[in-house]
């Protein structure tokens, strides 16, 4: 049986922007699937899709064979946002690991209560049970929401860029956790653009091009043993070292490591290790220029997609706040929204004065 079925989707924002462009993919159940692609290629946004938040502009996208997500089929799915800010909104953490068996599973308090406790000594966040979510640290966070999704026991989890903010080791206990999801049958999509955890998390890969598109679909490692796909994709970057007058290509997966070739490089390049450390630091002169002007490119439209979703997600809130009473609460989350409207100008004039 097919989870997720689609057929040339595109998603376009409200401004104009792309952020889809004719998708096609279909994930059965108990499948393992890494979303990959550089940021702002559409990952986010096709994980929100799945969800049921946002709706294809065109195409077709069928949900355990529904045209139309019902709120049964939807509780179903747990997804995990990549700003956990976003996703927590409970007094307590307690509170927050028990709203989705209350109100999406049906069950008692008790019941509830004994869901969170097991949640939480399974993530090791129990000392934080009565605190605020607010108050905790960006992994904290990030570890709560994760349990929110586990305490509804899904039959799918979306995982958007599930180990950002993490810690290395509670990265790789998030990796094991995520595996045993997998080894207990759960269908598991985790959008990422770290290559480093794929091939454990996940059997099949989709590469999404910075053009909106799929790139490719295939198993986790056929992919990521093709480096011309994966550059292609932005996934890595070649650089080239000079080693006593010839030069080689590296490709580099995710932040760029200098390593060292030893006597390789001869006694005269003991007088360039100064320079090596610029570089290192992101200086170097117009290199380092040329360097933070090329991340900028991938930034600026990664923090225009997010700022527009965050403004979506404060009107939203602001609509709930009115209808909860909180009128005051509501007017100030609507400035919230409009200030990140403006902002989205201000993305667009920042873009345009990068070169090309």
């Amino acid at each position: 049986m097919n989870v997720f079925e689609l057929e040339c989707v595109s998603f376009f924002y409200k401004n104009g922007r792309k952020a889809l462009d004719g998708i096609s993919f279909h994930i059965g159940q108990g499948e393992a699937v890494s979303i990959l692609g550089a940021n702002g290629c559409g990952k986010s946004t096709l994980l929100y899709m799945l969800q049921g938040l946002l709706k294809p502009a065109s195409g077709r996208l069928r949900v355990f064979s529904e045209d139309d997500l019902s709120d049964s089929s939807r509780a179903r799915i747990s997804l995990l946002f990549q700003n956990s800010q976003a996703q927590l909104f409970s007094l307590s953490v307690l509170d927050e690991l028990m709203f989705g068996p209350l109100h999406l599973r049906g069950m008692e308090s008790g019941d509830a209560g004994r869901r969170a406790d097991d949640v939480m000594e399974m993530l090791g966040i129990g000392h934080l049970k009565d605190r605020s979510p607010w108050q905790l640290s960006e992994g904290e966070m990030k570890k709560v929401a994760l349990g929110a999704c586990l305490s509804t026991n899904p039959d799918v989890f979306l995982l958007d860029e599930p180990t950002s903010g993490l810690d290395p080791r509670s990265q790789v206990d998030l990796v094991e956790l995520i595996a045993a999801l997998k080894k207990a049958g759960k269908t598991i999509i985790t959008a990422t653009h770290d290559l480093h955890a794929v091939a454990e998390i996940s059997d099949r890969a989709i590469v999404m091009g910075e053009d909106h598109r799929v790139l490719a679909d295939d198993g986790s490692y056929e992919l990521l043993k093709n480096p011309g796909l994966l550059l292609k994709a932005n996934l890595i970057h070649e650089h080239v070292h000079a080693h006593q007058g010839y030069e080689h290509e590296h490709t580099h997966c995710g932040p760029h490591e200098h390593h060292e070739h030893g006597d390789l490089h001869g006694p005269e390049a003991s007088g360039s290790q100064e320079a090596a450390g610029k570089h290192a630091e992101g200086g170097g002169g117009a290199h380092g220029e040329a360097e933070v002007i090329h991340k900028l490119k991938v930034l600026l439209p990664h923090w225009a997609e997010h700022n527009i979703e965050h403004a979506r997600t404060y009107g939203e809130w602001a609509q709930k706040a009115e209808k909860a009473g909180a009128g005051g609460l509501a007017s100030i989350l609507k400035e919230i929204a409009a200030e990140s409207e403006r902002l989205n100008a201000l993305f667009d004039r920042a873009k345009k004065m990068l070169p090309d």
